[in-house]
């Protein structure tokens, strides 16, 4: 009887192991099953673990940022795009000054393919009537990711800037005002590194009249 009860008290201890490692291990999968949910809200939806954000998993990982053009798995270098951004707000700026002062030789600095070519075309239509552009820029957001060009598919840099403008033709020979517009502007931009620096090679912008 003491061998019995000896027994019976081991039986039920080794029960009481087995049921607090059952409760461990449904404790742990509930966890578990609650990060991964919680990973799925984050990214807006399902999707592959690896794209879900959960402790000791960060997602998009540091120093990239979801590809505002693309997929929410294709992941943009945030310090490659801050260089386009800078480079392409410096490009915009030679542009205004090209305009301005009538000179497309400033256009090599900032432009090149496409977009260089289509300049120079404007700036032969404004030496040609005699005036001079000034742009009044105000920009409101500004967008970069991968996106590729159309005209040429193997260039991915994209910028996309938007804002309102004020566009005064002046005229060369007097310096008076003969005409002002001002509109909304959306700009798809592509950039291609040329040397040290990124220039604007193709776009596609549309305006929209405020006045």
């Amino acid at each position: 009887m003491a061998g019995r009860g000896r027994l019976t008290a081991v039986s039920g201890r080794g029960s009481d192991l087995v049921a607090g490692s059952w409760r461990r291990t449904l404790v742990v999968a509930v966890v578990l099953v609650g990060l991964v949910a919680a990973g799925l809200i984050y990214v807006g939806g399902p999707g592959p673990l690896r794209q879900v954000s959960y402790p000791g998993h960060p997602y998009p990982p540091a120093g990239y940022y979801a590809n505002p053009f693309g997929r929410s798995d294709d992941l943009v270098n945030a310090g490659d795009a801050q260089r386009v951004k800078e480079d392409f707000l410096n490009d915009g700026a030679i542009e205004l000054e090209a305009f301005q002062r009538g000179d497309a030789s400033l256009l090599a600095r900032s432009d090149t393919g496409n977009s260089l070519a289509r300049l120079q075309v404007l700036l032969q239509q404004d030496h040609a009537a005699g005036v001079v552009r000034r742009y009044d820029n105000h920009v409101e957001k500004v967008v970069v990711g991968r996106l590729s060009d159309s005209a040429s598919p193997s260039v991915t840099w994209c910028v996309e800037e938007m804002g309102t403008s004020t566009l005064t033709t002046i005229r060369k020979s007097n310096g008076q005002a003969v005409d002002t517009q001002s509109y909304r502007f959306d700009g798809k931009f592509w950039l291609v590194r040329v040397g040290d620096r990124y220039l604007i090679t193709d776009a596609e912008v549309s305006n929209q009249p405020t006045t």
